[in-house]
C-alpha cells in the first residue's frame, strides 16, 4: 500500500462526506485506504460514513473503526495511525477537505524524489464558518525546506495537509498532550527535512468552540512533556529553543488563563528566548529583550481583550 489517509472525525455529519468526496476525487497513480476513526460522535457520521462505504464507487477504499468509549483527540489519532498500513501517511480531519487533485501525487512524488525529506506539507486556505472573518492563507512558510531549526516557527502548514512516512512514528508518542501536531512535526524534523509547497490544496475550517479555541493553560502544560520525547530520537534538537517554544504557546493559546499563570508563563518564554539567542553583541541583546518584551505585552493585551484572564 502506497498511502494511508488518516480521517479522525467526531460531530463531523456536516461536512464528512465533503471530506471524503474531496480523497476520493484525487489523481493518484498508486494505491491508497482511508481509515477512517469515528470517536463515538452523538451524531449522524456513522451512518453517513456506512452508507457511502455501501454506495460510493470508491467506497471499499474505506477501512471504518468506531471508539466506545472515546478515546479524545489525540489517542484517537495515533489510533488511526496505528490501522495504517501504507508506506506514507496522509492525514486529513473529518471537518476539512482537499480542494487540489493532485495533492496526493505530487506530495508521494517529492517524498519518492527526496529521501532527505522525512514529510511534505502545504499551504492551506483558512475558512471561518461561524464569525464573518475573511479567508485567508495558513502557512507562513508556503515553498519552503524545513529543517529541525525552524520547527519552532509558527504556522508551519495545516495537519489536513500533512503527509510523511510512516517509518518515523514511536511507540512512545505522548498521548497525555494537546497537540499531536506540534509533536508530530518536531518528530518528522529528526529524520530529516520538511517541505511545504507553496499551493493551497486544503480548506481549514475554523470554529468558535474548536478544542484549540477552548484550551486552558493547565491542559496546555501537558505539551512539556513533547520535549524529552524528541530530545530521546534527536538530541541534536536545542532544548533552549524547544523550552521557548512551548512557554511560547502555553503563553498565547491558553484561553483560559490566570494572570500569575500568564506571568509565569512569560517569564519562562522570556528567560529561555533571551538564552536561546544570548550574544555579547550589546545590540543583539538588546533586540532579543526588546521584542521578547513586545511579543509579552501584545500577548497580554490579546488576554484582556478576549476575556482570557481567569
Amino acid at each position: 500500500m502506497d498511502i494511508s489517509i488518516c480521517i479522525t472525525t467526531y460531530k463531523h455529519e456536516k461536512y464528512i462526506v465533503e471530506s471524503l468526496e474531496s480523497i476520493f476525487a484525487q489523481k493518484f497513480s498508486g494505491t491508497y485506504e482511508i481509515i477512517v476513526c469515528n470517536d463515538n460522535s452523538p451524531d449522524n457520521t456513522e451512518n453517513i460514513i456506512n452508507t457511502i462505504i455501501r454506495t460510493h464507487p470508491k467506497g471499499s477504499a474505506i477501512k471504518y473503526f468506531k471508539n466506545v468509549p472515546n478515546l479524545g483527540y489525540v489517542k484517537n489519532t495515533l489510533f488511526s495511525f496505528s490501522k495504517a498500513s501504507g508506506k506514507y501517511i496522509a492525514i486529513l480531519d473529518g471537518d476539512d477537505l482537499w480542494i487540489d487533485a493532485s495533492k496526493l501525487q505530487k506530495q508521494f512524488d517529492f517524498l519518492e524524489g527526496h529521501p532527505d525529506f522525512s514529510a511534505i506539507g502545504t499551504d492551506s486556505k483558512v475558512v471561518y464558518e461561524d464569525t464573518p472573518a475573511p479567508s485567508h492563507s495558513f502557512s507562513d512558510h508556503a515553498g519552503d525546506a524545513l529543517t529541525k531549526d525552524d520547527l519552532t516557527d509558527l504556522k508551519i502548514c495545516q495537519t489536513s495537509t500533512f503527509f510523511f512516512r510512516k517509518s518515523i512514528l514511536k511507540d512512545d508518542f505522548p498521548t497525555d498532550i494537546i497537540s499531536a501536531d506540534r509533536c508530530l512535526y518536531l518528530l518528522a524534523g529528526c529524520y530529516g527535512k520538511i517541505k511545504i509547497l507553496p499551493d493551497q490544496m486544503s480548506i481549514y475550517r475554523q470554529f468558535g468552540a474548536s478544542i484549540s479555541k477552548n484550551v486552558t493553560s493547565e491542559t496546555m502544560k501537558k505539551d512539556f512533556a513533547i520535549i524529552s520525547f524528541i530530545k530521546k530520537y534527536n538530541a541534536e534538537y536545542k532544548t533552549l529553543k524547544l523550552k521557548t517554544y512551548f512557554y511560547f504557546t502555553l503563553m498565547s493559546y491558553s484561553n483560559s488563563i490566570s494572570k500569575f499563570e500568564f506571568f509565569k508563563a512569560s517569564a519562562g518564554y522570556l528567560f529561555y528566548n533571551i538564552l536561546s539567542k544570548f550574544s555579547f553583541n550589546p545590540t543583539k541583546l538588546y533586540l532579543a529583550i526588546k521584542w521578547s518584551r513586545h511579543t509579552i505585552k501584545q500577548k497580554y493585551k490579546i488576554k484582556q481583550e478576549n476575556n482570557s484572564f481567569i
